[in-house]
């Protein structure tokens, strides 16, 4: 938490808007949900996942989601949700498991019904927890995995990219994609997650990521420092511009 609160000290004083600071799955207890690890390790370990195509199962969630709500949380990350399961070759759940849904969406189904709306029915059940929590205020939820209809619970990111120029330029198809087809709040990690961005290529994206619906940078632990103060005063002063000359023309 002392880390977290020198960076909103850093943004602060460098005059860069921060709405949000981001905490990536490193801050749970043995990479558990709804926990809090002091020592910052992370991964699991074996683990079981929620039939969200059950009511009681997404109730159960919501629950659970209200209680971590108290603690001062702003909103909450849906991540590898598509679900994703590394000791498989498929990368996920296997198609042949079973899924105990209720009847008004499907019944009971093997994997390969339910797989494209997994994501979405954990949005929805994280959703309807921040609900539970405070009925006055508008839940933030943010999702990897989606389907149509997600937009009504969660926003999207375009998932783990790299950082190069390629994968700038398809952000910016992606995010257009993602609204025509129904979910207009979205955006890629700023400067990418995978890799060391160069001074250049990070600049750029800032000027191009403050026009996102979703503006968030975000990289991976081993990479270079990715704040805008990391490559150097240009850099750092490009970026202030672009982002307060975007909030200037959203105000006006």
């Amino acid at each position: 938490m002392i880390l977290i609160r020198e960076f909103v000290r850093t943004f602060r004083e460098k005059g860069i808007p921060c709405d949000v600071i981001w905490m990536d799955i490193d801050y749970m207890d043995g990479f558990r949900c709804f926990t809090f690890d002091k020592a910052w390790e992370v991964w699991p370990g074996p683990c079981v996942f929620p039939d969200y195509t059950q009511s009681k199962v997404r109730s159960w969630w919501g629950s659970l989601v209200k209680d971590f709500i108290y603690n001062g949380v702003d909103g909450i990350w849906n991540d590898m949700n598509e679900p994703a399961v590394f000791k498989s070759v498929t990368k996920t759940m296997p198609e042949s498991n079973i899924h105990r849904g209720d009847d008004e969406i499907g019944g009971c189904q093997n994997h390969s019904y339910y797989h494209n709306v997994y994501g979405m029915l954990m949005a929805r059940s994280t959703y309807e927890g921040m609900k539970l929590a405070d009925k006055d205020k508008r839940p933030f939820v943010l999702t990897r995995a989606g389907f149509i209809g997600s937009q009504r619970y969660a926003a999207t990111w375009t998932g783990d990219n790299v950082s190069n120029w390629e994968h700038l330029h398809m952000s910016i198809s992606m995010v257009l994609q993602l609204g025509l087809s129904g979910q207009p709040f979205s955006g890629p990690d700023i400067g990418g997650f995978d890799g060391n961005a160069t001074p250049r290529l990070f600049g750029r994206w800032m000027g191009i990521g403050a026009m996102f619906p979703f503006c968030r940078g975000h990289t991976e632990s081993d990479a270079i420092d990715h704040e805008p103060w990391s490559f150097g005063e240009e850099v750092l002063f490009c970026s202030s511009i672009v982002i307060i000359a975007f909030f200037w023309f959203k105000l006006e």
